[in-house]
Protein backbone atom coordinates (compact mmCIF):
# COMPACT_ATOMS: atom_id res chain seq x y z
CA UNK A 1 0.00 0.00 0.00
CA UNK A 2 1.32 3.38 -0.92
CA UNK A 3 1.11 6.77 0.46
CA UNK A 4 -1.95 8.22 -1.16
CA UNK A 5 -3.67 4.64 -0.88
CA UNK A 6 -3.43 4.95 2.55
CA UNK A 7 -4.61 8.64 2.29
CA UNK A 8 -7.65 7.72 0.18
CA UNK A 9 -8.57 5.06 3.15
CA UNK A 10 -8.25 7.92 5.62
CA UNK A 11 -9.93 10.96 3.86
CA UNK A 12 -12.29 10.01 1.31
CA UNK A 13 -12.58 13.32 0.58
CA UNK A 14 -9.07 13.60 -1.28
CA UNK A 15 -10.34 11.06 -3.81
CA UNK A 16 -13.27 12.89 -4.20
CA UNK A 17 -11.71 16.80 -4.79
CA UNK A 18 -9.36 14.49 -7.56
CA UNK A 19 -12.16 13.05 -9.44
CA UNK A 20 -13.64 17.01 -9.23
CA UNK A 21 -10.30 18.26 -10.49
CA UNK A 22 -10.65 15.57 -13.13
CA UNK A 23 -14.44 16.83 -14.17
CA UNK A 24 -13.69 20.39 -13.92
CA UNK A 25 -10.45 20.29 -16.32
CA UNK A 26 -12.62 17.94 -18.39
CA UNK A 27 -15.07 20.39 -18.44
CA UNK A 28 -12.56 23.54 -19.45
CA UNK A 29 -11.53 21.29 -22.71
CA UNK A 30 -15.51 21.38 -23.64
CA UNK A 31 -15.94 24.44 -22.70
CA UNK A 32 -12.71 26.15 -25.07
CA UNK A 33 -13.50 23.62 -27.67
CA UNK A 34 -16.95 25.40 -27.43
CA UNK A 35 -15.66 28.86 -27.45
CA UNK A 36 -13.33 28.12 -30.93
CA UNK A 37 -16.51 26.50 -32.68
CA UNK A 38 -18.52 29.52 -31.68
CA UNK A 39 -15.88 31.72 -33.29
CA UNK A 40 -15.28 29.56 -36.40
CA UNK A 41 -19.60 29.93 -36.67
CA UNK A 42 -18.94 33.86 -35.90
CA UNK A 43 -16.55 34.39 -38.91
CA UNK A 44 -19.02 32.33 -41.26
CA UNK A 45 -21.96 34.45 -40.56
CA UNK A 46 -19.70 37.73 -40.66
CA UNK A 47 -18.23 36.70 -44.14
CA UNK A 48 -22.29 35.73 -45.21
CA UNK A 49 -23.18 38.97 -44.04
CA UNK A 50 -20.63 40.95 -46.13
CA UNK A 51 -21.25 42.31 -48.74
CA UNK A 52 -20.85 41.11 -51.88
CA UNK A 53 -18.26 42.75 -54.28
CA UNK A 54 -17.75 42.27 -58.41
CA UNK A 55 -15.70 39.73 -59.38
CA UNK A 56 -15.11 37.11 -62.02
CA UNK A 57 -18.18 35.06 -60.67
CA UNK A 58 -20.02 37.78 -60.82
CA UNK A 59 -19.32 38.47 -64.20
CA UNK A 60 -19.59 34.65 -65.15
CA UNK A 61 -23.19 34.84 -63.98
CA UNK A 62 -23.76 37.80 -65.87
CA UNK A 63 -22.51 36.10 -68.77
CA UNK A 64 -25.25 32.71 -68.23
CA UNK A 65 -27.79 35.72 -67.57
CA UNK A 66 -27.69 37.33 -70.15
CA UNK A 67 -27.49 34.45 -72.88
CA UNK A 68 -30.29 33.04 -71.10
CA UNK A 69 -32.41 35.44 -71.20
CA UNK A 70 -31.52 36.38 -74.59
CA UNK A 71 -31.75 33.68 -76.62
CA UNK A 72 -35.47 32.56 -76.69
CA UNK A 73 -36.24 36.51 -78.00
CA UNK A 74 -33.04 36.06 -80.23
CA UNK A 75 -35.49 33.85 -82.37
CA UNK A 76 -38.67 35.82 -82.60
CA UNK A 77 -38.98 37.07 -86.02
CA UNK A 78 -41.48 39.54 -83.79
CA UNK A 79 -38.10 41.37 -83.05
CA UNK A 80 -36.74 41.22 -85.99
CA UNK A 81 -39.76 43.17 -87.87
CA UNK A 82 -39.63 45.62 -84.52
CA UNK A 83 -36.09 46.24 -85.15
CA UNK A 84 -36.25 46.91 -88.95
CA UNK A 85 -39.17 48.95 -88.11
CA UNK A 86 -38.41 51.06 -85.67
CA UNK A 87 -36.43 54.64 -85.78
CA UNK A 88 -32.95 55.80 -84.49
CA UNK A 89 -34.80 57.60 -81.63
CA UNK A 90 -36.91 55.00 -80.47
CA UNK A 91 -33.96 52.66 -80.52
CA UNK A 92 -32.20 55.29 -78.42
CA UNK A 93 -35.33 55.56 -76.15
CA UNK A 94 -35.21 51.85 -75.80
CA UNK A 95 -31.39 51.84 -75.09
CA UNK A 96 -31.81 54.21 -72.11
CA UNK A 97 -34.92 53.13 -70.74
CA UNK A 98 -32.68 49.83 -70.49
CA UNK A 99 -29.99 51.47 -68.66
CA UNK A 100 -32.46 53.00 -66.43
CA UNK A 101 -33.99 50.22 -65.77
CA UNK A 102 -30.84 48.56 -65.13
CA UNK A 103 -29.22 51.37 -62.87
CA UNK A 104 -32.32 51.00 -60.71
CA UNK A 105 -32.54 47.23 -60.27
CA UNK A 106 -28.76 47.68 -59.41
CA UNK A 107 -28.20 50.85 -57.00
CA UNK A 108 -32.00 51.49 -55.45
CA UNK A 109 -32.98 48.07 -54.88
CA UNK A 110 -32.35 46.00 -51.71
CA UNK A 111 -32.45 42.77 -54.41
CA UNK A 112 -28.91 41.31 -53.08
CA UNK A 113 -26.15 42.09 -50.35
CA UNK A 114 -23.74 43.88 -53.02
CA UNK A 115 -20.86 46.06 -52.16
CA UNK A 116 -21.49 49.97 -53.47
CA UNK A 117 -18.64 49.87 -55.98
CA UNK A 118 -18.50 52.94 -58.47
CA UNK A 119 -16.36 54.20 -61.13
CA UNK A 120 -16.67 57.61 -61.82
CA UNK A 121 -20.01 57.79 -60.12
CA UNK A 122 -21.23 54.50 -62.23
CA UNK A 123 -22.01 51.59 -60.25
CA UNK A 124 -19.67 48.73 -61.43
CA UNK A 125 -22.15 46.40 -61.74
CA UNK A 126 -23.93 48.41 -64.13
CA UNK A 127 -21.01 48.42 -66.33
CA UNK A 128 -20.11 44.97 -66.32
CA UNK A 129 -23.97 44.52 -66.64
CA UNK A 130 -24.41 45.91 -69.74
CA UNK A 131 -21.37 45.33 -71.13
CA UNK A 132 -21.77 41.76 -70.70
CA UNK A 133 -25.28 42.12 -72.02
CA UNK A 134 -24.45 43.91 -75.39
CA UNK A 135 -21.79 42.12 -76.35
CA UNK A 136 -23.10 38.63 -75.79
CA UNK A 137 -26.45 40.52 -78.03
CA UNK A 138 -24.36 41.66 -80.71
CA UNK A 139 -22.28 38.45 -80.55
CA UNK A 140 -25.02 35.94 -80.64
CA UNK A 141 -26.92 38.00 -83.48
CA UNK A 142 -23.37 37.35 -85.18
CA UNK A 143 -23.01 33.76 -84.33
CA UNK A 144 -26.61 32.61 -85.74
CA UNK A 145 -26.71 34.51 -88.55
CA UNK A 146 -30.06 36.29 -87.45
CA UNK A 147 -28.16 39.68 -89.78
CA UNK A 148 -28.49 37.60 -92.56
CA UNK A 149 -31.54 35.78 -92.09
CA UNK A 150 -33.43 38.83 -91.46
CA UNK A 151 -31.43 41.07 -93.90
CA UNK A 152 -30.57 43.68 -91.79
CA UNK A 153 -29.25 47.08 -92.66
CA UNK A 154 -26.13 48.10 -89.91
CA UNK A 155 -29.21 50.75 -88.34
CA UNK A 156 -31.57 47.82 -88.14
CA UNK A 157 -28.87 45.38 -86.69
CA UNK A 158 -27.91 47.34 -83.96
CA UNK A 159 -31.90 47.99 -83.46
CA UNK A 160 -31.65 44.56 -82.87
CA UNK A 161 -28.79 44.10 -80.59
CA UNK A 162 -30.12 46.54 -78.58
CA UNK A 163 -33.90 45.01 -78.21
CA UNK A 164 -32.37 41.74 -77.45
CA UNK A 165 -29.84 43.18 -75.01
CA UNK A 166 -33.16 44.58 -73.26
CA UNK A 167 -33.53 40.99 -72.18
CA UNK A 168 -30.05 40.30 -71.32
CA UNK A 169 -29.57 43.31 -69.06
CA UNK A 170 -32.69 41.92 -67.42
CA UNK A 171 -30.69 38.03 -67.28
CA UNK A 172 -27.73 39.29 -66.08
CA UNK A 173 -28.93 41.00 -63.48
CA UNK A 174 -31.26 38.85 -62.18
CA UNK A 175 -28.82 35.98 -62.40
CA UNK A 176 -26.14 38.38 -60.49
CA UNK A 177 -27.95 39.47 -58.15
CA UNK A 178 -29.83 36.34 -56.75
CA UNK A 179 -26.98 34.26 -54.51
Amino acid sequence: MNESNAEEMIDPRVAEREKMESELKKLNENMAKLSKQVDEIQEELDKKNKPDKLGWDDVVQEIIGAMTFSLPFLFTEEIWDIAKTIDIWRTLAIFLMTLLMAYLFISKAKLSNIAKEEWHHIPKRLLTVTAVSYMTSVLLIYLYGIGNIANFSLGQYISATIIVSTFAVIGAIAVDLVK
